[in-house]
């Protein structure tokens, strides 16, 4: 459609989400996010809150249900969509609503820890039989060799597989010292 403009909104969920259904049946939710913008202050020299603009915000679909068992009051979220005025509040029909990473630790059903999803934990890996003694230049405690690692670790899993030199060590230029 044209005339609409496109937003991002970052800011915390300020209330309740209110979660209603159409008379077909589709959820619909709707919760107001209050963005705080930051301002600079040149006589001070340092940054300062501003005034908070509270923004509407609908959501239509299955969304909806997501949004409303997710977030609560004072939740940090970033949502995207077409703004527009009306009646001097600013209104949001948001296509896509995300918990801010930078201020909380969201699970998703994947990686929900199995003590929060009710699972009873995983095994952990049973150690080699000959531990392998750290080497001299290594400060701290020590990682097994690959050799001492078990056999039913699939090299596909990157965080049990060993180390590859980083690209800074391969494109740097070596420094001796004179």
């Amino acid at each position: 459609m044209s005339g609409e403009t496109a937003a991002v909104v970052r800011g915390r969920v300020y209330g309740t989400v209110q979660l209603r259904h159409t008379k077909r049946g589709t959820p619909a939710a709707r919760f107001t996010v209050m963005q705080v913008p930051r301002e600079y202050d040149r006589a001070r020299g340092q940054w300062h809150d501003g005034k908070p603009v509270p923004v509407v915000c609908t959501v239509i679909g299955p969304l909806a249900r997501h949004v409303a068992e997710c977030l609560t009051d004072a939740v940090h979220v970033i949502a995207t969509g077409n703004v527009a005025l009306r009646d001097n509040v600013l209104y949001l029909d948001s296509a896509q609503v995300g918990v801010d990473l930078a201020h909380h630790v969201a699970y998703v059903d994947d990686t929900l820890p199995a003590v929060l999803a009710g699972r009873a934990p995983a095994a952990a890996p049973r150690a080699a039989a000959t531990p392998v003694p750290p080497p001299a230049h290594r400060a701290g405690p020590a990682r097994p060799a690959p050799a001492a690692r078990p056999a039913a670790a699939p090299e596909t899993d990157w965080w049990r597989s060993a180390p590859r030199p980083s690209r800074d060590a391969v494109t740097a230029p070596s420094r001796t010292r004179r």
